[in-house]
């Protein structure tokens, strides 16, 4: 599952990384990361066994730098991703922002990433 390589791959850079929402408890800095999109690729045989995936790494802190600081370093770290499993990526842009809770104002830098893997 390319979702559990993504974690693997990223876990030196963010060792509190979750799919979809945080929990409750969370620490910061925190990623939640989401697959927003997959284009199965086709040949005339069929299936191919890859797709192009479309991921959204969002990075969270209370700290504006070091919120930017992180995403840099899974930016750095997604783009040089290459082996038997996703055979390329592609940083298709970052946003920044400040996330309202009802605990604190957190700063939060989206990622999007594209990635040709085998699903």
């Amino acid at each position: 599952m390319i979702e559990a390589q993504l974690v693997a791959h990223l876990a030196d850079v963010a060792p509190h990384m979750y799919p979809g929402a945080a929990p409750l408890d969370y620490s910061t800095p925190c990623v939640v990361y989401n697959r927003i999109g997959t284009d199965p690729s086709d040949d005339l045989s069929g299936w191919t066994g890859e797709g192009w995936l479309t991921f959204q790494i969002d990075v969270y802190d209370p700290a504006y730098l070091v919120a930017k600081e992180l995403a840099a370093d899974i930016r750095d770290r997604m783009i040089e991703w290459d082996d038997d499993t996703v055979q390329s990526v592609t940083w298709i842009g970052e946003t920044d922002m400040i996330d309202e809770t009802t605990d604190t104002s957190l700063f939060r830098t989206m990622l999007t990433f594209r990635l040709h893997a085998n699903l």
